[in-house]
């Protein structure tokens, strides 16, 4: 009985463990030097691997350029960008978009 006990409550606590570590890993940051921005897609040059990432853009993504909220449409090729984002579907789906212009 107390073994049926324990395999249930471990079970428990490794599948909680494991949700823990999958939501961590879900949101991920890539900064980098804005490419090219289209209808609900935004591609930065990303720095922390030196490859072209391109995000889908959705009504929810909070987008903000140089400290102001703006629209995707606000952001241009060869701005600096931070890109909180998840991966869905095999997607990157932007949350959210922090623009710079160049200095």
């Amino acid at each position: 009985m107390w073994f049926n006990s324990f395999s249930l409550v471990f079970a428990t606590a490794v599948v909680a463990a494991n949700s823990i570590q999958m939501a961590r890993a879900i949101d991920e940051v890539h900064e980098g030097k804005v490419i090219s921005v289209g209808d609900s897609k935004l591609t930065v040059l990303d720095r922390r691997d030196d490859d072209n990432d391109t995000f889908v853009v959705t009504a929810a993504t909070k987008i903000t350029r140089n400290g102001k909220p703006a629209k995707l449409n606000d952001i241009q090729p060869g701005d600096m960008a931070s890109v909180t984002a998840t991966s869905q579907d095999g997607m990157l789906v932007a949350k959210v978009i922090t623009a710079a212009s160049p200095m």
